[in-house]
């Protein structure tokens, strides 16, 4: 379990835990299949599904302490984007001035 826990970070359990929900899942809306399948029949498990994946990819959000890890990517740059506009204000309320 050494290795997941480089590889994957500190979300390690959290990826296998939903990486387990999905599978479970997709075994369910498998089983629930037939001749005469009904989107009703795969509701259910489709929603188990998608918990699982959004389970994992939260996993994923903890961090891996690797350059690719990228959770925080829209946090800095609206920041990035709010500092600009800040100075771009701040230089135009200055030419105003003049």
């Amino acid at each position: 379990m050494s290795s997941m826990k480089e590889n994957l970070g500190d979300g390690y359990q959290q990826v296998m835990i939903g990486f387990t929900i999905f599978i479970a899942g997709a075994v369910w809306g498998g089983m629930s299949t037939g001749a005469d399948m009904v989107a009703a029949d795969i509701y259910w498990p489709a929603v188990v599904m998608l918990s699982g994946a959004m389970i994992t990819l939260l996993g994923t959000t903890f961090g891996t302490d690797h350059e690719d890890d990228r959770s925080s990517d829209l946090q800095e740059a609206m920041s990035e984007l709010a500092s600009k506009m800040e100075s771009l204000i701040s230089s135009n309320d200055d030419n105003d001035d003049d």
